[in-house]
């Protein structure tokens, strides 16, 4: 399971980690006036569990959403041949119950809250549904770290809510 989780966060977080916007490195998080937010999704069947990732990335409008959404898509392809990837989307807005977790709103899964702390980096969530609330803590702390490695901006867990 670790494998399928690394590989698939690390392509998909690229959107927002590791692929950077132009200049900018240095300076504070971009003001992101009208965002549009892209919902990336890759599942995989571990010992005889669904396992489902889910990513949301608030960028500075569609056309930077669709752009880096379709090339992070050919990397995760390539990381993860056993995944179930779905088509990625990007829309002006989230559905209310996704939209909640851009207030790192405990939701009954754990999931990785990551604020931008550079103008080159994107807001992002990373939920991992399937997994037993320990196991998401844990899992949650394992991107956190990998993450962490490239990602100026804040990154927090955000644990489950209890019911």
């Amino acid at each position: 399971m670790k494998s399928f989780l690394t590989a698939v966060a690390l392509s998909i977080a690229s959107f927002f980690l590791y692929k950077h916007y132009g200049q900018g490195e240095n300076s504070a998080p971009l003001v992101i006036e009208e965002p549009a937010y892209a919902q990336m999704r890759a599942s995989v069947d571990i010992q005889g569990r669904e396992i489902e990732m889910a990513v949301f990335v608030r960028s500075a409008g569609m056309a930077e959403c669709d752009a880096k959404t379709r090339d992070t898509w050919a990397d995760v392809l390539e990381s993860c041949p056993t995944c179930k990837l779905h088509e990625p989307e990007c829309r002006e807005r989230l559905a209310p119950r996704y939209a909640r977790l851009f207030d790192d709103v405990p939701i009954p899964s754990a999931y990785l809250s990551a604020n931008a702390g550079n103008a080159t980096e994107r807001d992002g969530r990373i939920v991992v549904y399937g997994l037993t609330d320990e196991e998401g803590v844990i899992v949650c702390g394992m991107l956190r770290k990998e993450i962490s490695k490239r990602y100026q901006g804040a990154l927090n867990c955000i644990a489950p809510s209890k019911g």
